[in-house]
């Protein structure tokens, strides 16, 4: 004979049972507000950090609402507030390659501000139009691009009040707030400060050749070459990462390169080199080759590097872009905003520098 079914002991049971909830289906928050005693609006309300409710209330419903396993649905309170506190951070490869650190620091940022981060990660900048597709349908608060995005992107979130900050891209046509660094002049800063050093024969290391932030930095570089009269040996360019500036450095060894110094656009190439220098052809660094980046990654201070760079004060760039984006959502009258910030010239001991 079947045992008849055992009444529910636990409150979101028996709310389950009272409701014909299946058991492990997602808790709503009526069910909270039928749990804890409270109206519907009020469960809302303790969801709300900045909502005017006791703390006693607060304790006890999100005490109840653990118990059932309720979480609040973001999408849907968007609807209602018009602000879903995320905000889009598209990205390309490699910029998380150069700049590791830099997603860290703009999540600590919007986290401080209230407001999440959604990752939209790209190939490239060519790559960036198509990927945004998957974001224009969410209610984004602002967007954070480290990625050229053509006038019609921009014109699409601009329709529809998202804010739009460019970091370390320009802009475009139709303007719009942007921060980045002074990538050519501290790459230009960099080459007068190893030529003064007295080094002759340069390997200048690029990332992709349509990459803008390389092509900016190799624009500094090589141009501060040639007005002091120096061509350089060899100019590559490679992928931005370890393992391509260690490959793209030994082919240009094999092939005939006797550098004195290799410059990389960023620090991750500027690591491979070094590796392969010293345990692939046995060089001491700096006194058979010195080599020098830029961006200051953490990789870049550890005592097997020591890299000679250029720091980007990617914290600062990370604060400043966050707060663009937080006053033109106030007013989205402002004028288009650019802020540019000085690279910082770190000498270490994989390349000497001549003092200022």
């Amino acid at each position: 004979m079947p045992m008849p079914p055992r009444r529910p002991t636990t409150a979101s049971a028996r709310v389950a049972a009272r409701r014909g909830v299946t058991p492990g289906a997602r808790a709503t928050s009526y069910d909270v507000a039928v749990a804890a005693g409270v109206s519907q609006p009020t469960v809302s309300r303790c969801f709300a950090p900045e909502s005017n409710i006791s703390e006693k209330t607060r304790a006890h419903v999100l005490a109840v609402a653990e118990k059932l396993g309720y979480t609040p649905n973001m999408l849907a309170r968007s609807l209602i507030t018009r602000q879903s506190h995320a905000v889009g951070l598209v990205i390309t490869r490699y910029t998380m390659l150069a700049t590791p650190g830099l997603l860290h620091a703009l999540g600590d940022e919007l986290a401080r501000a209230h407001k999440r981060l959604i990752l939209l990660a790209v190939e490239n900048d060519d790559d960036a139009e198509a990927a945004l597709a998957d974001v224009k349908g969410y209610p984004l608060d602002g967007l954070i691009s480290c990625a050229t995005l053509d006038d019609a992107a921009q014109q699409h979130f601009k329709r529809h009040g998202v804010p739009v900050v460019f970091f370390n891209r320009v802009p475009g046509k139709l303007g719009a707030d942007s921060v980045s660094t002074h990538h050519a002049a501290g790459a230009a800063q960099l080459a007068n400060a190893l030529l003064g050093a007295g080094y002759q024969r340069f390997v200048c290391m690029g990332g992709p050749k349509k990459a803008p932030v390389s092509v900016e930095r190799m624009k500094g570089f090589t141009g501060a070459l040639s007005q002091a009269g120096v061509a350089p040996e060899l100019v590559l360019h490679t992928d931005f990462t370890y393992q391509g500036g260690h490959d793209a450095f030994l082919a240009a060894v094999a092939q005939g390169a006797k550098p004195d110094c290799v410059w990389c656009a960023n620090d991750a190439m500027a690591l491979g080199v070094i590796d392969a220098a010293r345990w692939e052809l046995g060089w001491q660094v700096p006194k058979g080759v010195a080599v020098a980046g830029f961006d200051d990654v953490a990789e870049a201070a550890r005592s097997g590097y020591r890299l000679t760079t250029v720091r980007q004060p990617i914290d600062e760039m990370a604060a400043q872009a966050v707060q663009l984006l937080l006053e033109r959502a106030q007013d989205p009258s402002l004028k288009p905003r650019a802020l540019a910030f000085d690279g910082t010239l770190v000498e270490r001991a994989s390349a000497l520098l001549a003092k200022p």
